[in-house]
């Protein structure tokens, strides 16, 4: 995705109702991400100044920062539709056709920069936490500095939603799983792909407890190898069941 040079555009609210243009919109961008491993590292001095920023506006409970990245192409008139699971412990986030999607019951879950302003290439069931409390001058605040310094292929806003503990990400054929890092084994850390914010003693500090992604032990990036029949994952509990039976739950 080509970084942006131009002055911030008018951007909609994070909490504006998304339309079924957006959803078309979703799918393109996605399809133009690279690869975390392809994406370079992200300097510890932006992620620093990031959480004082993050903490000064309290953002910090409701918002992170993503590495920008996807794992392969979606099918057109689909999006990346994310679902939580076993009180946020879980989140399988799948190709969803658009047809299918109220968009009166989804939100806009990691945004990304574009000539066009802010646009969610993940999308997640439920209602937007509420921002209320968040302060009026972060977004701007935000976006001017991802701008400033050529981080707009590179960062995305995130909201968040799962557990406060790391999550392990783990990459499926039609999607990818998040799942507790202490629930996860015979993996590999790969990078961090999302980081969170806090205030301790006073003063603002990136968690301990990020997003990871995760590959196989073997070597492999996907859980289910290639070659042998995929799993037919209709509900969480085969999706578990197919985890297990991989040896990565």
């Amino acid at each position: 995705m080509a970084a942006i040079v131009s002055s911030p555009p008018t951007l909609p609210r994070l909490d504006k109702a998304l339309e079924i243009q957006d959803f078309s919109k979703s799918c393109a961008l996605y399809n133009e991400l690279l690869d975390d491993a392809d994406q370079p590292a992200v300097a510890d001095e932006h992620i620093e100044n990031l959480a004082g920023m993050f903490v000064r506006h309290k953002a910090d409970k409701f918002l992170g920062i993503h590495l920008i990245h996807g794992h392969f192409k979606i099918p057109k008139n689909t999006v990346m539709l994310g679902t939580n699971f076993d009180n946020n412990s879980l989140r399988w986030t799948r190709i969803t056709n658009i047809s299918g999607i109220d968009p009166s019951r989804v939100h806009g879950h990691i945004f990304a920069l574009t000539q066009d302003g802010l646009c969610a290439y993940e999308l997640q069931d439920g209602p937007l936490p509420d921002l209320s409390s968040v302060g009026p001058g972060f977004l701007d605040e935000f976006l001017a500095y991802i701008l400033n310094n050529n981080l707009t292929s590179l960062i995305g806003l995130q909201v968040l939603g799962c557990g406060d503990g790391s999550m392990d990400e783990l990459i499926l054929d039609e999607g990818t799983v998040m799942v507790d890092s202490l629930s996860v084994k015979n993996t590999v850390p790969t990078r961090i792909t999302g980081w969170k914010f806090e205030t301790s003693d006073g003063n603002p500090r990136v968690c301990a407890s990020n997003e990871t992604h995760a590959k196989i032990n073997t070597g492999n990036h996907r859980v289910f190898n290639a070659g042998k029949p995929i799993p037919k994952l209709e509900n969480v509990e085969d999706l578990k069941a197919a985890l297990a039976m991989a040896g990565v739950l």
